[in-house]
């Protein structure tokens, strides 16, 4: 009983000696707070939105750029029977390979780094 007394005899004394926060200063404190959760979940929206697209499009317009440029450099060189060369399939295929190859890669590297970007 007398330790609850005393307790409260304290706390009445220091209540006297505390700062009150102004409103002013509790809104500013809340919008900070709100803005700065605001950024981070769009910052996390954005670098999870990272998709295939973005590294598919472009190696396949290249890919294809590259296979049409050596048919039409066959076409115009050879004719008809350059487009039906072994050397044009051989090239081509070797291409695509190539290609295929960078896309596995790019994938494997997007894959690792969202991993170690979630932890």
């Amino acid at each position: 009983m007398k330790k609850n007394i005393q307790d409260e005899k304290i706390k009445e004394l220091l209540s006297g000696t505390t700062l009150k926060a102004s409103d002013n200063l509790k809104y500013r404190i809340m919008r900070q707070i709100q803005t700065e959760s605001y950024f981070s979940k769009k910052k996390i929206k954005a670098k999870s939105s990272e998709s295939v697209w973005n590294s598919l499009i472009p190696v396949l317009g290249v890919m294809y750029a590259l296979i049409t440029s050596l048919g039409l450099g066959m076409y115009f060189k050879s004719g008809k029977e350059g487009l039906l060369s072994p050397i044009f399939f051989a090239v081509t295929i070797m291409i695509v390979t190539i290609c295929s190859a960078f896309l596995v890669i790019t994938f494997y590297d997007n894959k690792r780094r969202m991993k170690y970007k979630k932890k």
